[in-house]
């Protein structure tokens, strides 16, 4: 019987070391398969944590240029309505001196001047518009054609207007001030002389 015994023991060491040889296969196929799976998951979950990184940066950048153009177009605004102030105070010291310089003599001499300038549109059928302040001067200067006061006339200068021949010239300050005006908006720069 010891044969038996010895024959058993050997079969059960043979079968045991089969049994052992499959279960570490097995157990590394398992490792193996584990290991695939988690590396699996982990690629996976690093493109998902990439791609949130992703759309944070562009939702970061979206915003800072949403935020530039919003502070750009402000300051954009702040700079015209600083431009526009200091265009008015231009415009109306402008005013002010033009209006002292209707009070002075020059302006007489340039009224005469440009009236002589202008006599050729002064046949029949002339007349001359001005602001109410200056008709009674005009008239002095204009001999028969007739002056009418206008109260689109307000910084100086005049009008003269002959219906029949379609003439309307303009001497007035304020078509130049607007004129002006227009010019500096338009360039930056404008003749106020």
């Amino acid at each position: 019987m010891p044969d038996v015994n010895e024959r058993l023991t050997r079969f059960e060491k043979a079968v045991f070391s089969e049994v052992e040889a499959k279960a570490n296969e097995i157990l590394s196929e398992v490792d193996a398969y584990k290991e695939e799976k988690v590396a699996g998951a982990q690629d996976d979950e690093l493109q998902q944590s990439y791609q949130k990184i992703q759309q944070k940066i562009d939702e970061i950048r979206s915003n800072f240029a949403k935020e530039v153009t919003r502070e750009k177009l402000s300051a954009k605004q702040q700079l015209l309505l600083k431009r526009k102030e200091l265009t008015e105070a231009l415009f109306q010291e402008a005013g002010k001196k033009l209006e002292a310089y209707t009070a002075s003599g020059e302006y007489d001499a340039w009224l005469e001047k440009t009236l002589k300038k202008d006599q050729a549109y002064l046949s029949e059928g002339a007349k001359i518009l001005a602001r109410g302040e200056d008709a009674e001067r005009i008239r002095k200067l204009a001999g028969s054609v007739p002056v009418e006061a206008s109260a689109s006339i307000r910084l100086g200068g005049f009008v003269i207007v002959q219906d029949e021949k379609q003439i309307y010239l303009d001497e007035t300050f304020d078509t130049r001030m607007e004129t002006a005006r227009e010019q500096f908006y338009a360039s930056g720069k404008a003749d106020l002389k």
